[in-house]
């Protein structure tokens, strides 16, 4: 799971580069647009295999910490602590360092304070529409508060014998708020209107839960989807896990693949309607089905390759140990690169190729930070510092894997 959340932030660090810096960005044709383009945009898009590969990273150690005698009091004071943590580093992100809001309309983008700063001199004000956008630390942060709360209900339930078993419970919750999201599409309408309006209780309100980019409908679901992968594995082992799994994921793929290729082609203009499902229904199962291969890959393989893993993938590993802080301050640290770049290069531009050399050259560059600074344990990193506030509440897997080697 590590090497595949690496996987995912490394694309995202390379792929924001990319984006922004694409010269020819709001001269694209939206109604036929370049296959590369299409690519990426569906790629910025995967939010959803945070979700889950959180869902299951938390299951598992909530399960570990309520088989070790914590209480649920316990188990809840440990949850809620990280998942504000991880809230909190959402908000400052979106604020101060993140990545831009794009107004094809205007031609105009809505950067953080200080990409704002690096690349214009200025400091942005506009900071109404960042704090209420979801992006996907915010989603995920939300989604291990309300989760925690999921399992120590569920605890109690399962020791009280009103719960059969964590694994159909959790299925049918994911397989359920999936479904429910579907009430997204009017809502968000509504939720339009109310800022339009400048309905503020309403607009608070329903923000959470429909607002882009990541709402907690649908990715809520993903993250249950993530909390079955990690109850199966506990309770049935990996094999019938695969065996429930495999086939689920190839349903909800092939179904979110033919609605989409039957629906209108809304994509890269955002729209939230059954479009938009159809790619959150297919997202679903690529990514149980990703999950799969991962596991099968790096966890579940024979005995005598256990403990190996290859340099590419120990490059990777390192990205979802210790990414969080690369994807913190990637969008600074490009903004710089880039500033420094015009000084020297007046009237510089970035083509389409160009832009996704830069973006790769920035992602590789991070890659080879990450291989020194684990030398000295990733020390003062966000990932630090969230151990640190966790180690007065309990003791985070987390903290073990910053110690340790990569791959080990």
């Amino acid at each position: 799971m590590d090497i595949l959340r690496g996987l995912g932030v490394f694309s995202v660090v390379w792929l924001h580069s990319a984006f922004y810096y694409f010269d020819g960005l709001y001269d694209l044709d939206f109604n036929n647009p370049p296959l590369i383009v299409t690519i990426i945009g569906l790629l910025l898009m995967f939010a959803g295999l945070f979700a889950m590969i959180s869902g299951t990273a938390h299951t598992l150690q909530l399960h570990q910490k309520a088989d070790a005698g914590y209480g649920p009091k316990k188990i809840l004071v440990f949850n809620t602590v990280g998942g504000l943590f991880i809230l909190a580093v959402g908000y400052a992100y979106f604020i101060f360092t993140g990545a831009g809001l794009v107004h094809f309309e205007t031609r105009s983008v809505n950067n953080s304070m200080l990409v704002d700063l690096i690349r214009y001199g200025r400091i942005s004000t506009v900071l109404s529409e960042r704090v209420l956008y979801i992006d996907s630390l915010t989603m995920v942060g939300m989604n291990i508060l309300i989760m925690g709360l999921i399992f120590v209900l569920a605890n109690r339930w399962v020791r009280n014998k009103k719960l059969h078993s964590w694994s159909s419970f959790y299925l049918l919750s994911a397989l359920g708020v999936f479904l429910f999201s579907l009430v997204r599409i009017p809502l968000y309408d509504i939720y339009l209107k109310a800022v339009a309006g400048k309905q503020l209780g309403m607009v608070l309100l329903l923000n959470g839960f429909v607002n882009k980019n990541n709402p907690l409908l649908p990715y809520l679901a993903f993250g249950l989807m993530g909390a079955w992968l990690a109850s199966m594995l506990k309770e049935r082992g990996w094999h019938s896990l695969v065996r429930t799994a495999l086939p689920l994921s190839l349903a909800l793929l092939t179904t979110g693949v033919l609605l989409y290729i039957g629906l209108p082609d809304t994509m890269l203009q955002r729209s939230i309607d059954l479009k938009w499902y159809a790619i959150m229904t297919a997202q679903l199962g690529l990514f149980l089905g990703m999950m799969l291969v991962a596991l099968r890959h790096y966890d579940f393989r024979r005995e005598e390759d256990a403990r190996r893993i290859s340099s590419v993938s120990a490059f990777i590993y390192r990205f979802g140990v210790a990414g969080l802080t690369a994807f913190f301050l990637e969008s600074v640290i490009s903004a710089c690169i880039y500033r420094v770049l015009s000084l020297f290069v007046p009237g510089l531009h970035f083509g389409l190729p160009a832009a996704l050399l830069y973006g790769g050259a920035l992602a590789l560059c991070w890659g080879f930070f990450l291989m020194l600074w684990e030398k000295v344990q990733f020390r003062y990193g966000l990932e630090y510092f969230y151990c640190r506030v966790l180690d007065h509440f309990g003791t985070s897997e987390k903290k073990r894997k910053l110690n340790g080697i990569a791959g080990e």
